[in-house]
């Protein structure tokens, strides 16, 4: 660390961690949604067909995340966010 030339700055890992936290958001949101899928197929004996709606679903929920905060939270006007 001593003597590294750090000429990118703290920016560059604020956006890394900020994507690192959005893919982690879209996989946990898939994740958590097929585990309750999974568990609802237990208890109602469908299995699989909760397992795979909820893998779906949680992804559609993980992709909209992802787009709302790559997509359209950045075209926001910044006088919007005062708010």
């Amino acid at each position: 660390m001593a003597g590294e030339d750090n000429s990118e700055g703290p920016s560059v890992w604020v956006g890394v961690g900020r994507h690192m936290g959005h893919g982690l958001t879209f996989a946990l949101s898939t994740l958590l949604f097929l585990l309750v899928g999974w568990w609802l197929d237990l208890r109602l004996g469908t299995a699989p067909l909760l397992l795979i709606l909820g893998a779906f679903v949680g992804g559609a929920a993980g992709f909209y995340s992802l787009y709302y905060h790559l997509v359209v939270e950045p075209r926001q006007p910044e006088d919007e966010e005062d708010r």
